[in-house]
């Protein structure tokens, strides 16, 4: 049964669990397809840190029908880009290309995604590459500071405080038959999202879905069994000789499916979101005081958080927290009319830019799906968006801003009175 979502917008779902969302894109020469997958980072098995995040990698290392240079050839052919990102809680494969070569890249997605080889040499070369990206992960300063930072921000390690890369000791032990098990368990299109945006038919796509995603009528299918985390406050110092040091003040958020998602992003915006916020304002342009500040919220489907980061010298670190939360102190009774406008009008035309890219509309689309969000036109977005008002605002203001509850982390250089 194929259901209207909005203009040109439409849905359909099998009794498996398997779902496509399309939208035609009038104009659009162009075509941006992707296969989510229900399975992250916070899904790995306890001794198995970076398993989701090392078969996405072995995706590309060949199929049972296709080795990688054939992947490369095929996608090149079609004159299109084929990638794929690991997350906390997805897996993502896409492929942005001229509408013409759509057949090839849904084609090619299916194979990546269900029917991976898993050769032992590939696994073995693959693990090197994935060891380096480990390595140059913790050699980047402000990556390795954010580890750092997530690591103590859900009480009793809970599995988003780990890194999506995972660790180099169970990268390096992990086995063959334990990669294909993982994927075997979680890699089903019952657990997986379809989603097409620009230059394509829906019902020919629906149909095409139907034959390439095959009913999974396997009985021991997997869903995630995650459990909600709990925010851990407090304040953390992580010793690193490095030239900055690195401040995370983290603050409950809104889940993804959260009503007050929209306003605390308002909210936010005011705050740290940009030149014109407030942070930035008071840290950079006012006192110099650090050439990145900043605050953004961070949703998952059972949580969420709103972080404040700031890298500063490390003599500047107790008076930019300062500044942080007497600012974050200060935005309830503040808070003025202009601002909130200028607010709105930035998330408006950064929402309405997104539109211009069908990757964006995708996006948008395929992570409303897996977090469970109502899916709205882009007229309803801007609709909500423009009736937000300042009770909104102050309301999430007093469920967000709970100071006794924050999370602080500082990563950088031992100082004298800490």
């Amino acid at each position: 049964m194929i259901e209207r979502l909005y203009e040109r917008a439409y849905a359909a779902k099998r009794s498996d669990g398997f779902r496509v969302l399309v939208e035609e894109v009038p104009g659009s020469r162009s075509v941006s397809v992707g296969v989510w997958v229900n399975v992250g980072s916070r899904d790995d098995p306890e001794p198995a840190p970076g398993l989701a995040h090392f078969i996405e990698h072995l995706a590309f290392k060949g199929t049972k029908s296709r080795d990688s240079e054939a992947i490369s050839r095929e996608i090149d052919a079609v004159g299109g880009h084929l990638n794929a990102a690991t997350g906390k809680e997805t897996t993502f494969y896409y492929a942005d290309l001229p509408a013409e070569g759509i057949s090839v890249a849904l084609d090619l997605l299916s194979d990546l995604v269900l029917h991976p080889a898993f050769e032992p040499e590939k696994i073995e070369l693959e693990r090197t590459v994935v060891l380096e990206e480990i390595r140059g992960h913790e050699d980047d300063p402000e990556q390795s500071a954010f580890d750092r930072f997530a690591a103590g921000l859900w009480e009793g390690g809970h599995p988003l405080s780990r890194p999506i890369l995972g660790a180099s000791g169970a990268i390096t032990l992990l086995k063959r038959e334990d990669i294909a098990a993982h994927h075997r368990s979680h890699y089903r299109p019952g657990r997986m999202i379809l989603v097409a945006c620009g230059a394509v038919d829906h019902a020919r796509l629906f149909e095409v879905a139907d034959r390439l995603f095959p009913p999974d009528r396997a009985s021991d299918r997997v869903e995630p069994g995650r459990r909600p985390p709990v925010l851990r406050s407090g304040r953390e110092h992580h010793d690193r000789p490095t030239g900055q040091t690195h401040i995370y003040l983290g603050l409950p958020g809104p889940r993804a499916a959260d009503a007050d998602r929209l306003p605390l992003e308002v909210a936010n915006a005011i705050l740290g979101d940009g030149t014109g916020s407030r942070l930035f304002r008071a840290i950079r342009e006012d006192r110099g005081l650090a050439y990145a500040v900043g605050s953004g919220v961070t949703r998952y489907t059972d949580t969420g958080f709103w972080l404040t980061y700031a890298g500063v010298a490390p003599q500047a670190t107790e008076r930019v927290i300062d500044l942080i939360q007497r600012e974050l102190e200060s935005l309830p009774e503040s808070l003025k009319e202009e601002e909130i406008a200028l607010a709105k009008a930035r998330l408006r035309g950064s929402f309405i830019l997104g539109l211009e890219s069908n990757a964006t509309r995708a996006a948008r689309l395929g992570s409303a799906a897996l977090e469970g969000r109502e899916i709205l036109s882009p007229d309803e977005v801007l609709g909500r968006l423009a009736a937000i008002d300042r009770e909104d605002i102050a309301r999430v203001l007093e469920r967000f801003n709970r100071p006794e509850m924050a999370n602080l982390a500082t990563v950088g250089p031992n100082t004298a009175g800490r």
